[in-house]
């Protein structure tokens, strides 16, 4: 979560001086708000920007026409972020994107005075939107109106991240956090405050509640899937993999990202283990030939330049062993021997795998192949000590060929 500062005053000095306070306490965004760009103009951007170098500036414009001029013109001056009305036509929006993406900016729309939000919010994700705001105007609040009931609507139906304000103090926020709101501005509650900075850190220490929270979830929703996956393993499988290690002249191990860095760790222990191993694309790594074996890992096993590596290991009269969660994928058809470790649910297919990879779309709090990774590693870390008990290497032996030069 974000902790947006709203600084909707008329002076500038003002404003700098809370802003210091708030930034000394840790909020993460500072607002420059619209009653103080009327005032100062884009001056104020520009004078926060240079102030507060290591935060995010939002100019609070809330645009209604010629979005692209007034993007760029907030953009020159140093905005990270720039609002537009939800209420504004579309054009006004799409153009005010385009012009976000070519200064390296973000986009927020304020669904101020927007009737239907849900089915705004579904129209400008499609626009490409960076975040959506929920918010309850102060003549709003005077009427009893809060943004709760909107926000928790919103959230459900759009995937950006969804920003939330009007009138939100201690009390209220913890509301809006479990609603689901990414981005928390707060303005009164805080700029109003005999100590701005003070009031920052409780709100903060409300977010680490969630944090907290967020870290335990992940921690277990890992633990709970390599459970599984060792529950899971194959005999038939695990032997072929050991035994095709043991007879192979060389071994060469590949993996792409993640999977690479896993690969590297394993390679190193195998290493400590006597074997000749190396990893492909290192400047070392000799040529592969008939009698050697190739470890790639890929979770999708769709990874083209991992199966363009196990052609080849074919053609030289060579084994490939494949670590992938899926048998059927174009790696796991070339291997002699396939290795699954399960990274996502039965359902799954390797193109909705690629998929959620590039569009961010996940079940688990863990993100991308997380658990393919964490629990191939945890698998090779096994196979380590199985290999060290058969061939009777005890961790003193293998700290002797540990590396010396680091």
């Amino acid at each position: 979560m974000i902790l947006q500062v709203a600084l909707d005053l008329t002076d500038i000095e003002q404003a700098i001086s809370i802003a210091e306070k708030v930034a000394r306490g840790g909020a993460h965004w500072l607002e420059v708000g619209t009653p103080l760009i009327k005032k100062e103009g884009m001056r104020a951007v520009e004078l926060m920007k240079r102030r507060f170098p290591d935060r995010k500036i939002v100019a609070d414009l809330k645009t209604m026409d010629t979005g692209a001029l007034e993007v760029e013109m907030a953009a020159r001056h140093g905005a990270d972020v720039v609002s537009i009305l939800g209420v504004a036509d579309d054009k006004t929006i799409k153009d005010a994107v385009m012009v976000a993406r070519k200064y390296g900016i973000k986009v927020m729309v304020d669904l101020i005075g927007v009737k239907d939000k849900v089915k705004r919010a579904k129209e400008l994700e499609k626009m490409g939107v960076h975040y959506i705001l929920v918010h309850t105007g102060i003549d709003e609040q005077a009427q009893g109106k809060n943004p709760l009931e909107d926000l928790e609507k919103v959230v459900k139906v759009v995937k950006v991240p969804v920003a939330v304000a009007g009138g939100l103090n201690l009390e209220t926020i913890p509301k809006v956090i479990e609603a689901g709101a990414t981005i928390v501005i707060v303005g009164g509650a805080i700029t109003r405050a005999k100590d701005p900075g003070e009031v920052t850190r409780k709100i903060l220490d409300l977010f680490w509640g969630e944090y907290m929270v967020t870290i335990r979830k992940a921690i277990r929703d890992t633990l709970e899937h390599i459970n599984m996956v060792a529950d899971s393993l194959k005999l038939e499988q695990v032997r072929g993999m050991i035994d095709a290690m043991i007879g192979a002249n060389k071994i060469f191990i590949y993996g792409a990202g993640r999977s690479g860095l896993v690969g590297k760790a394993f390679a190193m222990r195998l290493m400590h283990l006597d074997f000749n191993v190396y990893v492909v694309g290192e400047t070392i790594t000799p040529a592969f030939e008939e009698g050697d074996l190739l470890i790639a890992i890929s979770g999708s096993g769709e990874t083209r330049t991992i199966v363009d590596a196990a052609e080849i290991a074919k053609k030289q009269g060579g084994k490939v062993v494949a670590i992938t969660s899926y048998k059927d994928s174009t790696l796991g058809k070339l291997a002699d021997v396939v290795v699954e470790i399960p990274g996502r649910t039965k359902m799954d297919i390797p193109t909705d795998y690629i998929a959620r990879q590039m569009l961010t779309e996940y079940k688990w709090i863990a993100p991308m192949g997380t658990l393919f990774e964490d629990s191939t590693m945890l698998f090779l870390d096994g196979v380590v000590a199985l290999l060290m008990a058969t061939f009777q290497k005890t961790e003193k032996e293998m700290r002797k060929k540990h590396a010396t030069l680091e």
